[in-house]
């Protein structure tokens, strides 16, 4: 793989998930089937798998970084993608038939507050990403806010949801730390790209 086919693949990825809007999917419940699970060596191509670690640090931009990081390891922690910092884990892959299966995590990593966790699984098959699921679990100031409010609407015994006051959290996050979303589905774009 050049350089510049990993440059346009995570251009590609950009583009495709900042066009496209934040989603709103949901996990749903995995069929019970036979899997396999596989090392990365047996996912990828040897080529592949040389050329990424061969690269040189200084020449891989940080999405190309939480890619081997979610594809090949080493987790890495404080990355900054699109001005926001993750933590991207190894993924899970798996082989079920010809469909490669990847389920992983990314944290949205919020400074002296619980981060966000993003779960992400989607199955690729004849280089077609298929059943994307993104899941969010909100940590930052919506673990913060709905205690509080909750406490406090009880104590003025004002009738409040749950999900009015996840939602206060999320517009208080978004206030302070910005939309961070479409930076985790850019990351989980480019994983897809790569998966073979």
């Amino acid at each position: 793989m050049k350089r510049y086919k990993v440059l346009s693949a995570t251009a590609l990825a950009t583009m495709l998930v900042t066009g496209t809007g934040t989603s709103a999917l949901a996990f749903a419940a995995e069929k019970e089937m036979t899997t396999q699970q596989v090392q990365a060596s047996h996912v990828f191509s040897k080529n592949f798998i040389e050329q990424t670690q061969n690269l040189d640090t200084v020449s891989m931009n940080n999405l190309d970084k939480a890619v081997q990081a979610a594809l090949l390891g080493p987790d890495i922690k404080k990355l900054k993608v699109f001005d926001h910092e993750f933590n991207v884990k190894p993924a899970y892959i798996s082989k079920m038939g010809n469909q490669t299966v990847v389920n992983g995590k990314i944290s949205h990593h919020l400074s002296n507050r619980i981060d966000d966790q993003v779960f992400y699984r989607f199955i690729k098959e004849n280089g077609e990403i298929k059943n994307l699921e993104i899941k969010i679990d909100r940590g930052g100031w919506t673990k913060i806010t709905a205690p509080i409010g909750a406490i406090i609407a009880k104590y003025y015994a004002v009738p409040i949801t749950s999900d009015l006051l996840t939602q206060i959290g999320q517009q208080l996050g978004a206030l302070v730390d910005g939309k961070w979303e479409y930076a985790a589905e850019a990351i989980v774009a480019a994983i897809g790209l790569y998966v073979e």
